[in-house]
């Protein structure tokens, strides 16, 4: 073996036996040189335990942040046995006192109570540290925890600064200046600050037994010259659609139906309502008006079947550490400031064409009693009594019509119409009428009155019920135009596409 190689396994062997010692100054050394400190002993060193179900309260005091106290809870909770059976179990959680009102994380505070059960020191760092040395190790300025353990003295700790070695901490027992290295798995729950253990979820998802409707929802927002208005349409508690709209419908700032897909993130929107950040609890007049809640950029408002008003106000921006834009925001019924993200809620910046569907008659083929159509002076007037197409009776012109399947094609051509530009204002360039479609469901129960128009080049204008709602290709106009026309010779199919 060569003299190099003998060198090599040499020093391995070295560093072998000196590995042990050599973690433990690493672990124990502050870093300034100064080794008077450092035990090097292996040697774990009991500093308490105790039963978690028996802690009472948890107090933790962090320089120049604000104390809390939480304060255990026996509570029922319901479960299961192993066979499935129901049952009852008492647990212990623990509430932050003060901010019962607010919500906030039981799991996480749990942990206060549950983190340091049976605590000993990895090492000893000094057996009787003096005030220069304890600065040292972050214990001139600890952060205090004391926990109240049912049937025995108090345990009091101060947790210092993280070793050299991130995963010990330097910690202390209250009154005494030995100085120990601990988990810092031990230690990390007592260093959350308070709106840290605050919850963000704001409010429930609806349960699937809260029978509840949604009335009305009404956004607010300063850059728009108008509000967003969406109600309940009863016509849906009896009657199905087409699937692509909702069970809402849009008032404000037109009349439209909503898609069913996208609308309920803003009618249904304040149920399941969750935050990004806690900001402030119990905000004062100032804190309020400084984040722009007293005259807010977006009001969102819901009312319930039961006379139930949920409210959301979004005020100004801010950037968080980590460069995002977030909103304050607050939910009223919940007296604390909040920190919102774009992807927290839609209302800040939905507008109604991200909502509307664009279809323009939500009703099937046989739920329609009448359908009239007009192009120049061609008229088609059917009445249709139907509950599919096997027991179809349809007239037209109220004389009987035996070709079902023609008029079922005809129809689904309209339900083809796409309405592509939602039109918020009266137009004035609206030019000569091109063809009227009027429909109305079996009893009346619901109706439209669709006109197409002009609209220069190649759109033209939806109207419905004398309401210009919409703008279309004009090829899907000349088209229909077209189907009205041929609709007599049934040797001509209809064309479906424009």
């Amino acid at each position: 073996m060569n003299k190099q190689l003998k060198g090599i396994l040499a020093g391995c062997g070295v560093l072998a036996v000196l590995g042990g010692g050599l973690a433990v100054v690493l672990l124990t050394d502050p870093g300034d040189g100064d080794e008077s400190s450092v035990v090097t002993g292996t040697e774990q060193t009991p500093l308490w335990a105790y039963d978690s179900a028996a802690v009472s309260k948890i107090r933790v005091e962090q320089p120049g942040r604000e104390a809390y106290t939480a304060n255990r809870k026996m509570e029922q909770v319901q479960s299961s046995d192993m066979n499935g059976q129901a049952t009852t179990e008492e647990v212990a959680n623990y509430y932050l006192e003060g901010y019962e009102s607010l919500p906030m994380s039981t799991v996480s505070i749990r942990l206060l109570a549950t983190r340091a059960t049976d605590v000993h020191a990895e090492q000893v760092v000094s057996e009787n540290a003096s005030a220069e040395e304890l600065a040292k190790y972050g214990l001139d300025d600890p952060i205090k925890v004391t926990l109240t353990v049912d049937g025995q003295d108090d345990i009091s700790f101060l947790i210092g600064d993280k070793t050299p070695v991130s995963t010990y901490t330097y910690l202390s027992m209250a009154g005494s200046n030995a100085v120990y290295t601990v988990s810092s798995s031990v230690t990390e729950p007592y260093l959350t600050e308070l709106n840290g253990y605050l919850g963000t979820d704001l409010t429930a998802e609806q349960a699937a037994d809260d029978e509840r409707l949604i009335k009305s929802t009404r956004i607010e927002r300063k850059d728009l010259d108008y509000d967003m208005y969406f109600v309940f349409d009863p016509y849906y508690e009896e009657n199905t659609n087409s699937g692509s709209a909702a069970v809402h419908v849009m008032q404000e700032p037109i009349h439209a139906l909503l898609n069913a897909e996208k609308s309920p993130d803003a009618t249904h929107g304040l149920f399941g309502l969750k935050a990004s950040a806690v900001l402030t609890p119990f905000p004062k007049e100032a804190d309020m008006k400084a984040a722009g809640l007293d005259d807010p950029f977006v009001r969102v408002t819901t009312e319930l079947s039961d006379g139930t008003i949920m409210m959301l106000r979004l005020g100004n921006t801010y950037t968080d550490d980590d460069g995002n834009t977030m909103y304050y925001g607050y939910y009223d019924g919940i007296d604390c400031i909040y920190g919102f993200s774009p992807d927290d809620t839609v209302y800040e910046n939905v507008m109604p064409e991200d909502l509307v569907s664009r279809i323009i008659v939500d009703m099937y083929v046989w739920d329609v009693g009448t359908v009239n159509y007009k192009a120049g002076s061609k008229t088609l007037n059917f009445t249709a009594i139907a509950t599919d197409q096997t027991d179809a009776v349809v007239k037209l012109n109220g004389e009987a019509y035996e070709n079902v399947e023609r008029y079922r094609q005809m129809y689904s051509y309209l339900l083809k119409a796409a309405a592509e530009d939602l039109i918020l204002e009266e137009p004035d360039d609206v030019g000569a009428e091109m063809a009227s479609v009027y429909v109305a469901a079996k009893g009346d129960k619901r109706s439209y009155d669709i006109k197409f128009y002009e609209a220069g080049g190649m759109k033209a204008y939806i109207e419905i019920d004398g309401q210009i709602r919409f703008r279309c290709r004009k090829s899907y106009v000349t088209t229909l135009i077209d189907n009205i026309n041929k609709f007599d010779d049934e040797s001509q199919e209809f064309t479906m596409s424009w």
